[in-house]
């Protein structure tokens, strides 16, 4: 079995591998999709309160015992709402990728339609990069009291988060050039 690095393939062989992939990709971000929006149900009406509070503290970052998390219905809507951005962000991102991967099964992969659904994808992954921690300052102002030993730490990002940002932008920048390469090519169709 070749390398999948091998640049000896021929033409038909990578389109076919190309192809391959992209359809496993459409399915997987559909099932990416059904599980964020069964999984927000699921966490916000279907968990006891225990378990939610327990992973909210975990989600939260909090700590201290003093701090309660709120986890009777009111603050459930509250927590649905909060969370319903990111989950939007994300599930736009998602079905933005399956629409380009269809396009990619279909063997349209260096097209200008395809740089701008790259360029939309990389657009939700910056954004979902910072709606994450907005996400979790609104929760953690929403849904936790209490009078712990000292200030909380309302702003909570962490590495993932920046991680996923550099992500989104060496995407932009690829989706960007690709979207330029894609229009020269269109122009210079026409000199031929």
């Amino acid at each position: 079995m070749p390398s999948p690095l091998a640049p000896s393939l021929p033409a038909d062989a990578a389109m076919r591998r190309v192809s391959a992939i992209a359809r496993r990709m459409q399915w997987l971000t559909l099932c990416g999709i059904a599980m964020t929006l069964a999984g927000m149900i699921a966490l916000w009406f279907w968990l006891s309160d225990a378990a939610l509070e327990q992973h909210l503290r975990r989600f939260l970052e909090i700590r201290a015992a003093e701090y309660r998390v709120l986890v009777s219905m009111p603050y459930r809507l509250a927590g649905f709402v909060i969370t319903a951005g990111a989950a939007s962000v994300l599930v736009g991102g998602l079905m933005e990728a399956r629409k380009l991967f269809a396009a990619f099964a279909h063997g349209m992969v260096f097209t200008l339609e395809t740089a701008l659904r790259l360029r939309r994808v990389a657009l939700m992954v910056t954004a979902f990069s910072a709606v994450v921690p907005l996400t979790k300052t609104l929760l953690g102002l929403a849904l936790v009291s209490g009078d712990g030993p000292g200030p909380y730490m309302l702003v909570i990002v962490n590495f993932g988060d920046f991680a996923l940002g550099l992500l989104g932008g060496l995407l932009l920048a690829i989706a960007w050039a690709m979207v330029e390469a894609a229009r020269i090519a269109r122009e210079n169709e026409g000199f031929v």
